[in-house]
């Protein structure tokens, strides 16, 4: 039969004898009138739900009402029944209810109505409630901060991982959300709709806010949650469940504070399931906790903590508590948040903290106790020093093992040139010759290193090969036998190093360029995108042309090979939220020396692009990806538009050139990566004399692209819309033949095969 469904309601069904009968019935009561259909999902079911949903059925038809009973005698979990549902779904939107939970009569028309209300919604959210059978009374218990709003817009749709509890039912999604990010839920365990909620909240672009109680949550004795408490399924379940939802982050987000949500809920669940929900075995529930807390390490290892935040999450994650693995510390401040005596336990702490100081500025500037505590401290650092040095040459007699390879790439992070590097040297190389230097998951475990551990300083002090993506730490010594390649991570364009005063830098380090010459000194080859970037580094860098090796890099490599597929740019469009029929403009600006380390009331934004000024030239088919530097903020005037994304630092720079028509930077490089694939590029440049004096341009290459320099948002929207960028001949030095087998270059270089063939 051919019907057109607006709704699938999905019901996964284990054993609800007791309850399916009256959930059935709420959805039957349905005052939406148009056509759905309700997937009822066999779990395996050992009782007489299924002759009971039969028997339903049958006495039960309504013309705008399709049921569906799917039933292969498989046992496999309420995930993997969601996910089946999900599959079958013919319906433009979905809702999950649960065999013994229950609806209210205007549930769907309720929602469906919100849900289609603009094409900028992925789903809705509605309240709900506990339902208490024995007295058919109902208790609201919500109190989260998104009931402020009418609905959530972009970040905002973040402020669902604040929530205390992660509900995926109390929603209404639409179906090609789910299926267009491939948003599943976890299968195999329990807690298997948290990761389904995190990713719904990371994806999301707008979620109106339903204040009605559209849903209730049946309590009694038999959930799920409330058996199995003898074995350590919970546990195992609950482990499993948040290294799958942490993993989610690591494509991005877009607030700040999102990690720290995140895993706050993450501990705090922990410590209540730990006392409520395992066996009553200290060591298990101290092992569960320990364990929660290095997956919070492991996948968010520097969270940043929002301000005026309870006193049990400043321990956790501001004093460190998280971090050191201090368990019982942890479970002491919990029953004191409890209690609600964690803020005089906190007070104290902090008076206590003051009088120590005062005991101890007190004996600092005692006359006859300066010379004492001086020298006292003049031995512990000579002490300290020693064992550094020890330690250090520890390493430095540890012998280079032949091949083997490690990658620091740019500030440890999986991303740019180390990136596409490496995934092309472990198709080469196992992990016993080859280690990426990150806290970034998506690097392979067996490949992975954490950064200056005691494993890191082995590997280091014994590779052959040393990879680099930015200036590397001075304390890391060079050891004879040994080659640096540094990859870099442009082409420049804005003068560098020796070809710059670099005034203000130099003014709050002194040291500043003597310590980046010592650096460079190290390099035993430069990898260079083209010609004119090999002239450029061997001036500003003063180092010698020969050691200067343009293979092209192998993040431009990956654009080349890539830029022509039409699915993979559709895939990432819809990841990221980008509209698939806008004529797509990347702006990535770099910041500014003369703002560095100022306050942010201080820095000067002017030199940024105002969004609206230039969208209203170019109209409502255009679209802003807004790349800002990662020592940027964005100010309030270019914040909230619709037809603006604020990126991430974790969304791939070469993926937004690809998806990108057109690019618009000021005094970045980014354009010499457009240039491999001739994407057209733009400049807005405001404040050429400020810059110059900080920093300054190459003039050559200024005057090569001055044709499409814009002085304002006016003059840039008249270069784009007369496509200036056709009249742009590309200069054959900024060109680079090499580029499409960039990796295999490198590679040369690493086995020593470039030796060879000089």
């Amino acid at each position: 039969m051919s019907y057109n469904t607006k709704v699938s309601v999905i019901i996964p069904v284990y054993n609800a004898e007791e309850h399916i009968i009256e959930t059935l019935e709420t959805v039957n009561n349905q005052t939406f009138e148009e056509n759905f259909e309700v997937i009822i999902i066999n779990d395996g079911s050992t009782d007489n739900s299924i002759k009971l949903i039969k028997n339903f059925i049958n006495n039960n038809e309504r013309k705008n009402i399709y049921y569906k009973l799917h039933n292969d005698g498989e046992n496999k979990g309420q995930g993997a029944r969601r996910n089946l549902g999900i599959d079958l779904a013919k319906g433009d939107a979905v809702i999950f209810l649960d065999a013994d939970d229950l609806l209210d009569k205007t549930t769907l028309e309720t929602a469906y109505t919100r849900l289609t209300g603009s094409k900028e919604n992925d789903f809705v959210i509605f309240e709900w409630a506990y339902y208490y059978p024995e007295t058919g009374e109902t208790r609201y218990v919500n109190k989260e901060k998104y009931n402020l709003e009418l609905a959530l817009y972009r970040d905002n749709c973040e402020m669902l991982l604040l929530c205390t509890t992660y509900f995926s039912v109390n929603k209404m999604y639409k179906t090609s959300f789910l299926k267009n990010h491939n948003i599943r839920y976890g299968e195999g365990y329990i807690y298997e709709d948290f990761e389904f909620y995190v990713e719904c909240a990371l994806k999301a672009y707008r979620i109106p806010i339903i204040s009605n109680i559209l849903y209730k949550v049946r309590v009694h004795n038999n959930s799920t949650t409330k058996t199995d408490h003898e074995s350590t399924k919970h546990r195992d379940s609950f482990l499993i469940a948040i290294e799958n939802s942490a993993s989610k982050l690591l494509d991005g987000y877009r607030d700040k504070y999102t990690p720290y949500h995140v895993n706050k809920y993450f501990i705090y669940r922990a410590l209540l399931y730990s006392e409520k929900r395992l066996p009553n075995n200290k060591k298990l529930k101290n092992e569960f906790i320990e364990s929660t807390m290095k997956i919070i390490n492991e996948y968010s290892p520097n969270i940043e903590v929002p301000n005026n935040i309870l006193p049990l999450y400043k321990y956790a994650f501001s004093h460190g508590v998280v971090n050191n693995l201090e368990v019982n510390k942890m479970k002491k401040l919990f029953k004191l948040h409890k209690q609600n005596k964690i803020n005089f336990y906190y007070n104290r702490k902090m008076e206590k903290n003051n009088k120590k100081h005062k005991r101890l500025n007190k004996i600092k500037n005692n006359y006859y106790l300066k010379p004492l505590i001086y020298n006292l401290r003049r031995k512990v650092h000579k002490n300290r020093s020693k064992k550094k040095n020890n330690s250090l040459n520890k390493y430095l007699n540890l012998d280079i093992r032949s091949n083997q390879i490690i990658m620091l790439g740019f500030d440890y992070s999986y991303r740019g040139n180390s990136k596409y590097l490496f995934d092309y040297l472990k198709t080469i190389y196992n992990p016993d010759f080859l280690k990426f230097v990150s806290f970034d998951k998506r690097v392979p475990e067996e490949y992975r290193l954490s950064p200056r551990s005691k494993e890191f300083y082995n590997y280091f002090y014994t590779s052959e090969t040393v990879i680099g993506e930015s200036w590397i730490p001075g304390g890391f010594k060079k050891k004879k036998g040994q080659r640096w390649i540094q990859l870099w991570h442009g082409t420049p364009f804005k003068r560098m190093l020796f070809d710059s005063n670099e005034s203000t830098m130099l003014k709050l380090n002194p040291n500043h360029k003597v310590k980046m010459k010592n650096d460079i000194s190290r390099w035993d080859y430069l990898i260079a995108d083209s010609e004119i970037a090999k002239l450029k580094f061997e001036s500003s860098f003063d180092i010698k042309n020969k050691k200067i090796i343009s293979t092209g890099y192998p993040r431009n490599e990956w654009l080349i090979n890539n830029h022509k597929n039409e699915k993979l740019i559709k895939n990432i469009k819809i990841k990221n939220n980008i509209p698939l029929d806008k004529k797509i403009i990347l702006y990535a600006p770099t910041w500014r020396d003369y703002n560095y380390k100022l306050q942010e009331k201080l820095k000067d934004k002017s030199y940024l692009m105002y969004f609206n000024e230039l969208l209203d030239e170019l109209g409502e088919d255009y679209y802003i990806i807004n790349k800002a530097h990662s020592m940027d903020t964005q100010p309030s005037w270019n914040t909230g538009l619709t037809q603006v994304l604020t990126v991430n630092n974790k969304v791939e720079t070469q993926e937004l050139i690809m998806i990108s028509d057109m690019i618009v930077s000021d005094y970045s490089s980014i354009f010499f990566d457009a240039i491999h694939i001739n994407k057209p590029f733009y400049f807005l440049i405001k404040d050429f004399p400020e810059f110059n004096i900080a920093r300054g341009v190459y003039l050559d290459m200024y005057k090569d692209i001055l044709n499409l320099v814009a002085k304002n948002e006016d003059e840039l929207a008249t270069k784009i819309k007369t496509n200036a960028f056709q009249n742009f001949e590309i200069p054959s030095n900024y060109k680079n033949e090499n580029i499409k087998q960039a990796s295999k270059n490198i590679v040369e270089i690493i086995s020593k095969e470039y030796e060879k063939n000089k």
